[in-house]
């Protein structure tokens, strides 16, 4: 086997870390709402109406790209999720942790490429789960990338921590070390056909060639 996990990790983060826009402070969560926009490049609506930098977004909202976008969105508990170009992603439900339950973060992501970096999780408790057509991706403490971009299947590769438990209606397998990703292939439609395939460590081209569908150009 060719590939390093950690080279992998080490030059897709700083390929996304040299491409990151701006981002806002994060406030205090008593006075915002779950998440708001930080970063956007390109053109964007949620439940139809455009989308900027400093944007408040709600449970229930469903955000969209158009081609060539990004858009970065931070929650109050402090993770980040940024959606590549052409991606339609619901924010299906967030309730951060307090002293008395643990965090609930659920999304959906329709079509197009989702970067999670999941922040605040307490393993055995929390849920931070994201839903594409093609599977599952239950998160714990994790950069992970998902979503479309080879024709006829869904990716979905580890960065950094783990591990990550990728399950549809055929099967379940996790990514336990940065570098490992799998395939489910799917349908026209993006529904999964096959349960995801044995983990494998992704080569540095195939991992920089997805981080990039994520990353936002600095200005």
């Amino acid at each position: 086997m060719m590939v390093v996990p950690k080279t992998l990790v080490h030059w897709t983060l700083v390929l996304l870390l040299a491409l990151s826009g701006p981002v806002l402070a994060q406030t205090p969560a008593s006075s915002t709402p779950p998440a708001r926009v930080i970063s956007v490049s390109g053109t964007a609506v949620v439940d139809g109406s455009s989308i900027a930098r400093g944007t408040a977004l709600q449970v229930g909202q469903i955000i969209e790209t158009g081609p060539a976008s990004r858009v970065r969105m931070r929650f109050v508990g402090g993770s980040l999720l940024t959606l590549g170009e052409n991606t339609t992603f619901e924010l299906t439900e967030y309730e951060p942790a307090t002293n008395d339950k643990p965090q609930q973060a659920y999304f959906r992501v329709l079509e197009g490429v989702i970067l999670a970096v999941a922040e605040g999780i307490t393993p055995g408790t929390d849920s931070f789960v994201i839903e594409t057509q093609a599977a599952t991706m239950g998160i714990r403490g994790t950069i992970v990338w998902g979503g479309y971009f080879i024709p006829g299947q869904a990716d979905y590769v580890l960065l950094e921590g783990g591990p990550v438990v990728i399950a549809n209606e055929f099967g379940t397998i996790e990514l336990r070390e940065p570098g490992q990703g799998t395939t489910v292939l799917v349908d026209p439609a993006g529904v999964g056909e096959t349960a995801p395939y044995d983990p494998t460590f992704w080569s540095a081209g195939k991992a920089i060639e997805a981080v990039t569908t994520i990353a936002i150009p600095s200005n």
